[in-house]
Protein backbone atom coordinates (compact mmCIF):
# COMPACT_ATOMS: atom_id res chain seq x y z
CA UNK A 1 0.00 0.00 0.00
CA UNK A 2 2.87 2.39 0.84
CA UNK A 3 4.60 1.66 -2.48
CA UNK A 4 1.33 2.28 -4.33
CA UNK A 5 0.81 5.61 -2.54
CA UNK A 6 4.39 6.75 -3.27
CA UNK A 7 3.87 6.00 -6.95
CA UNK A 8 0.59 7.91 -7.02
CA UNK A 9 2.15 10.88 -5.22
CA UNK A 10 5.02 10.89 -7.73
CA UNK A 11 2.52 10.77 -10.60
CA UNK A 12 0.59 13.71 -9.09
CA UNK A 13 3.82 15.68 -8.59
CA UNK A 14 4.95 15.05 -12.18
CA UNK A 15 1.52 15.98 -13.53
CA UNK A 16 1.32 19.22 -11.56
CA UNK A 17 4.85 20.37 -12.45
CA UNK A 18 4.22 19.32 -16.06
CA UNK A 19 1.08 21.47 -16.36
CA UNK A 20 2.87 24.42 -14.75
CA UNK A 21 5.91 24.07 -17.02
CA UNK A 22 3.81 23.84 -20.18
CA UNK A 23 1.67 26.87 -19.46
CA UNK A 24 3.67 29.34 -17.38
CA UNK A 25 4.50 32.28 -19.69
CA UNK A 26 7.94 33.06 -18.28
CA UNK A 27 11.01 31.24 -19.60
CA UNK A 28 12.88 31.17 -16.30
CA UNK A 29 9.87 29.70 -14.47
CA UNK A 30 9.22 27.23 -17.29
CA UNK A 31 12.82 25.92 -17.11
CA UNK A 32 12.55 25.79 -13.30
CA UNK A 33 9.49 23.53 -13.41
CA UNK A 34 10.94 21.25 -16.11
CA UNK A 35 14.13 20.91 -14.05
CA UNK A 36 12.08 20.11 -10.93
CA UNK A 37 10.63 17.20 -12.90
CA UNK A 38 14.13 15.86 -13.61
CA UNK A 39 14.69 17.15 -17.16
CA UNK A 40 18.30 18.25 -17.69
CA UNK A 41 18.33 21.74 -19.24
CA UNK A 42 21.44 23.76 -20.10
CA UNK A 43 22.01 27.51 -20.20
CA UNK A 44 20.18 29.99 -22.42
CA UNK A 45 17.52 27.50 -23.49
CA UNK A 46 14.31 29.00 -24.89
CA UNK A 47 11.20 26.85 -24.48
CA UNK A 48 8.01 28.25 -26.02
CA UNK A 49 4.45 27.90 -24.74
CA UNK A 50 2.74 24.52 -24.84
CA UNK A 51 5.91 22.44 -25.16
CA UNK A 52 5.25 18.88 -23.96
CA UNK A 53 8.35 17.28 -22.47
CA UNK A 54 7.73 13.62 -21.52
CA UNK A 55 5.15 13.30 -18.75
CA UNK A 56 6.23 9.95 -17.25
CA UNK A 57 10.03 9.83 -17.55
CA UNK A 58 11.26 13.45 -17.78
CA UNK A 59 14.66 12.43 -16.39
CA UNK A 60 15.36 10.75 -19.77
CA UNK A 61 15.46 14.16 -21.55
CA UNK A 62 18.62 16.27 -21.87
CA UNK A 63 18.55 19.69 -23.51
CA UNK A 64 21.98 21.27 -23.87
CA UNK A 65 22.95 24.99 -23.98
CA UNK A 66 21.42 27.57 -26.33
CA UNK A 67 18.66 25.35 -27.70
CA UNK A 68 15.48 26.98 -29.04
CA UNK A 69 12.27 24.93 -28.87
CA UNK A 70 9.22 26.28 -30.71
CA UNK A 71 5.61 26.18 -29.52
CA UNK A 72 3.69 22.91 -29.22
CA UNK A 73 6.77 20.69 -29.62
CA UNK A 74 6.36 17.18 -28.18
CA UNK A 75 9.33 15.23 -26.77
CA UNK A 76 8.61 11.61 -25.83
CA UNK A 77 10.98 9.11 -24.18
CA UNK A 78 8.75 6.08 -23.81
CA UNK A 79 6.59 3.77 -25.91
CA UNK A 80 3.89 1.85 -24.09
CA UNK A 81 2.21 0.42 -27.21
CA UNK A 82 3.72 -3.11 -26.90
CA UNK A 83 2.50 -3.30 -23.31
CA UNK A 84 -1.03 -2.35 -24.37
CA UNK A 85 -1.05 -5.39 -26.64
CA UNK A 86 0.71 -7.73 -24.20
CA UNK A 87 0.67 -6.68 -20.51
CA UNK A 88 3.70 -8.93 -19.86
CA UNK A 89 5.92 -6.66 -21.98
CA UNK A 90 7.81 -3.75 -20.48
CA UNK A 91 7.38 -0.10 -21.42
CA UNK A 92 10.21 0.87 -23.77
CA UNK A 93 12.19 3.85 -22.42
CA UNK A 94 14.96 5.60 -24.37
CA UNK A 95 16.78 8.88 -23.82
CA UNK A 96 16.28 11.98 -25.94
CA UNK A 97 19.20 14.41 -26.24
CA UNK A 98 19.06 17.79 -27.92
CA UNK A 99 22.60 19.06 -28.46
CA UNK A 100 23.91 22.62 -28.23
CA UNK A 101 22.45 25.37 -30.41
CA UNK A 102 19.85 23.12 -32.03
CA UNK A 103 16.52 24.53 -33.18
CA UNK A 104 13.24 22.60 -32.94
CA UNK A 105 10.42 24.14 -35.00
CA UNK A 106 6.80 24.53 -33.88
CA UNK A 107 4.79 21.34 -33.58
CA UNK A 108 7.71 18.99 -34.17
CA UNK A 109 7.61 15.59 -32.46
CA UNK A 110 10.81 14.01 -31.13
CA UNK A 111 10.41 10.28 -30.45
CA UNK A 112 12.29 8.01 -27.99
CA UNK A 113 15.98 7.34 -28.54
CA UNK A 114 16.63 10.38 -30.75
CA UNK A 115 19.65 12.68 -30.53
CA UNK A 116 19.36 16.01 -32.32
CA UNK A 117 22.91 17.05 -33.23
CA UNK A 118 24.66 20.35 -32.51
CA UNK A 119 23.37 23.26 -34.59
CA UNK A 120 20.79 21.04 -36.30
CA UNK A 121 17.40 22.36 -37.38
CA UNK A 122 14.18 20.37 -37.08
CA UNK A 123 11.49 21.93 -39.27
CA UNK A 124 8.03 22.74 -37.97
CA UNK A 125 5.75 19.70 -37.90
CA UNK A 126 8.53 17.16 -38.45
CA UNK A 127 8.28 13.76 -36.78
CA UNK A 128 11.81 12.76 -35.78
CA UNK A 129 12.26 9.00 -35.50
CA UNK A 130 16.05 8.83 -36.00
CA UNK A 131 19.10 10.81 -34.94
CA UNK A 132 19.67 14.14 -36.66
CA UNK A 133 23.34 14.69 -37.57
CA UNK A 134 25.02 17.94 -36.50
CA UNK A 135 24.43 20.94 -38.78
CA UNK A 136 21.72 19.20 -40.82
CA UNK A 137 18.14 20.30 -41.49
CA UNK A 138 15.35 17.73 -41.29
CA UNK A 139 11.70 18.00 -42.27
CA UNK A 140 8.72 15.78 -42.97
CA UNK A 141 6.92 12.75 -41.61
CA UNK A 142 9.08 10.87 -40.91
CA UNK A 143 11.81 13.50 -40.82
CA UNK A 144 14.48 13.27 -43.51
CA UNK A 145 17.55 15.37 -44.18
CA UNK A 146 16.66 18.18 -46.61
CA UNK A 147 19.78 20.30 -46.37
CA UNK A 148 22.74 21.55 -44.41
CA UNK A 149 22.78 24.40 -41.93
CA UNK A 150 25.95 25.83 -43.51
CA UNK A 151 24.29 26.22 -46.94
CA UNK A 152 21.11 27.56 -45.29
CA UNK A 153 23.12 30.23 -43.45
CA UNK A 154 24.98 31.27 -46.61
CA UNK A 155 21.64 31.66 -48.39
CA UNK A 156 20.12 33.64 -45.49
CA UNK A 157 23.12 35.97 -45.23
CA UNK A 158 22.69 36.84 -48.90
CA UNK A 159 19.04 37.80 -48.45
CA UNK A 160 18.08 41.30 -47.37
CA UNK A 161 14.92 42.45 -45.67
CA UNK A 162 12.78 44.48 -48.06
CA UNK A 163 10.39 45.80 -45.42
CA UNK A 164 7.30 44.70 -47.39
Amino acid sequence: MVKFMKKKLRDLYLWLTHVLAMHVPFGRAKRFFYRLRGTKIGRNVDISMGVFIEESFPEFVTIEDQVDIGPKVIIVTHDSSPRCIDPNLQIIKKRVVIKKRAYIGAGAIILPGVTVGEQAIVAAGAVVTRDVPPKKIVAGVPAKIIGSVDKFLIKKKGETYSGD
